[in-house]
């Protein structure tokens, strides 16, 4: 007969170290594990992640509403046009802008000080059409690390021309300054909106001061 004691299993000194490194390897599994999703879930999806490419193209539409100084008479200097009231509840002066804007970072990158220039053209109603050309300074502030967050600081001084319907041009001096807020997307395109941001013209015997609210999208490349 054989002893049944015989037939249960010998733990060896060899198993024994064998079952111990499992149980190590177990663990050290799962602290690696509990440690790796913690870091991966803080990590932004790679479409919002920010930006490596210098240039940018903008483009953008919004009112652009008047809040001080004149509406111009073009057949003298410092005549009111009072028969042109506004449209849109624009305010004086105000008008629907469109705008493109190209630029480049000296960083190299998506952030910090840009130069470039931005084009503007002004629609209402009336006949009035107005164009502003300008060189344009940026700084581009990141506001998140892992994310293409952007407030960006601005500053534009150029050339403005302006006309309504039966009326001589008027040409003139534009500033511009204000913040825009950007968001990169997948390193290739963005959204932006410029709020506040304030439109100043002025020339001889005539001033206006608007207030602009612009969204848009661009590329970056």
């Amino acid at each position: 007969m054989t002893d049944g004691s015989s037939e249960l299993p010998i733990s060896t000194p060899r198993a024994r170290g064998r079952r111990r490194s499992l149980v190590v390897s177990a663990l050290l599994g799962v602290a690696a594990f509990a440690v790796a999703v913690p870091a991966a879930a803080s990590e932004a999806p790679f479409v919002l992640r920010p930006g490596s490419r210098p240039l940018f193209f903008l483009v953008g539409a919004g009112p652009s509403a008047g809040i001080g100084g004149q509406c111009y008479d073009g057949y003298y200097y410092g005549g009111r046009l009072f028969n042109e009231p506004g449209y849109q509840l624009l305010g004086c002066g105000g008008a629907i802008k469109l705008s493109q804007e190209f630029g480049a970072h000296f960083s190299g990158y998506a952030a910090g000080p840009a130069a470039g220039v931005v084009v503007q053209q002004e629609l209402l109603g009336y006949g009035y059409f107005g164009l502003t050309v300008a060189p344009k300074f940026t700084w581009d502030i990141q506001v998140l690390k892992d994310i293409g967050l952007y407030v960006s600081p601005n500053v534009a001084i150029g050339y403005h021309r302006s006309r309504w319907q039966g009326h001589p041009a008027f040409t003139g001096g534009d500033i511009q300054g204000g913040v825009a807020l950007k968001l990169a997307l997948g390193d290739r395109g963005l959204v932006y909106t410029q709020l506040p941001h304030f439109d100043f013209v002025f020339g001889p015997g005539y001033s206006m001061v608007r207030y602009d609210f612009i969204l848009g999208v661009g590329l970056s490349f």
